[in-house]
């Protein structure tokens, strides 16, 4: 082995330029991409609480045989350190009397605390949808905050926060949501890389979807959009669909301080995750493509800089100065592209592993395209004609 400048076959150059132009992408673009999380965390948390008055605001909680996660829910919600009016919605889909019973429970001391119902036997339709959209008539403020019996807000200014936006005029809130309890680096970092494609897309200015964890909108919005008629063949579409037909630069804000967070609490998270996963991978073929090939485009970035890094070590051994080169140029890619994941995984309440990020990147293509494949062909999940 030696080290010299002589001798360096042209492939080797060209590699080591194809290595240079694939770094400066992920640097720049990507990186800056991911980096959008942080700095909107950061600024949300520091942002002061509007000193206007806060408008009436209906929480609508969305409930499907799930009373034990309900009744550990609602205190957190009912107890909201709220300026404004605010009511609480049950919608209690299917009539669960353990349900009911809950609310029940706490209606005594929360007078404004109330609950719908689903027909049980309501088929051939989304009975998400149907839930939501009563709960939605059954309102009586001008602007609804959606969430789920799963969820748990990340604190008691959590419905202030989402509901400051409107003061200055938004419409649509989109706060962040994510499932707790993830022990597969994969499935944690994913959830994050996902948030990140949608969340940053919406920070630009190009709002095309939320979460039902965690997200807010004008009742005006909703029945000038006619609810949910455009989408009446599919189970979903509630939180991204919807939103991509409602949501403009102008009229959506994006709430992502820690306190607005909501935390899904889920007795199985990983199967929550795959469900969740499979469900948004079906209504993306739907939603604009852009932000999701940019991702696309930035891990095909990353197998072309492995590529290029490898055939230019191949090449010039035992010349060890391209290889030292191409090492220093590794740790000038890989140590920021982390730290940026670290502190976006910070804005999103997810812990990421730092010692595996460059192989969750490199690799998170594998889980993406087995939920396509499995979204392949028509399902009685996704299609309401489709009987169960």
């Amino acid at each position: 082995m030696y080290f010299s400048i002589y001798n360096i076959l042209p492939i080797a150059y060209v590699a080591i330029a194809v290595v240079s132009l694939t770094m400066l992408w992920l640097l720049i673009c990507y990186r800056r991409r991911i980096a959008r999380l942080s700095a909107a965390a950061e600024a949300d948390t520091h942002t002061d609480d509007t000193d206007g008055q806060l408008p009436p605001v209906s929480v609508i909680v969305y409930a499907s045989y799930n009373a034990a996660e309900l009744e550990e829910t609602l205190p957190g919600i009912l107890t909201q350190e709220y300026p404004g009016e605010f009511e609480v919605i049950v919608v209690n889909d299917g009539s669960c009397s353990e349900l009911s019973d809950v609310v029940k429970r706490y209606s005594h001391d929360y007078p404004n605390l109330y609950q719908t119902f689903v027909p049980e036997k309501a088929h051939n339709l989304s009975r998400k949808k149907l839930a939501i959209s009563l709960g939605i008539k059954a309102a009586r403020t001008d602007y609804v905050v959606l969430t789920d019996a799963c969820g748990r807000p990340g604190s008691r200014r959590w419905l202030r926060l989402m509901a400051r936006h409107f003061v200055s005029g938004k419409e649509v809130v989109i706060g962040w949501g994510r499932i707790a309890g993830l022990r597969s680096a994969m499935k944690a970092f994913d959830q994050a890389a996902t948030g990140a494609t949608w969340l940053s897309a919406a920070l630009a200015g190009h709002p095309y979807r939320g979460t039902a964890l965690n997200i807010g909108y004008s009742r005006r919005l909703f029945f000038e959009a006619k609810g949910f008629s455009r989408t009446l063949n599919l189970h979903h579409g509630d939180d991204d669909l919807f939103v991509n037909q409602i949501a403009t630069a102008e009229n959506t804000a994006v709430e992502l301080s820690a306190a607005a967070r909501v935390s899904a609490l889920a007795e199985n998270p990983s199967a929550m995750w795959r469900e969740e996963k499979l469900r948004h991978t079906f209504t993306a073929r739907m939603l604009p493509k852009g932000p999701r090939r940019m991702m696309g485009l930035s891990t095909l970035m990353m197998w072309v800089w492995v590529a290029a890094t490898a055939v230019c070590a191949v090449f010039t051994i035992p010349n060890m100065l391209p290889v030292c080169v191409l090492a220093v140029l590794a740790a000038a890619l890989w140590i920021p592209l982390s730290l940026a994941w670290l502190r976006a995984g910070k804005a999103l309440g997810a812990r990421l592993k730092a010692p595996l990020l460059w192989w969750l990147m490199l690799w998170r293509w594998v889980p993406c395209l087995r939920a396509r494949l499995r979204c392949a062909s028509a399902d009685r999940r996704n299609y309401t004609w489709l009987q169960k």
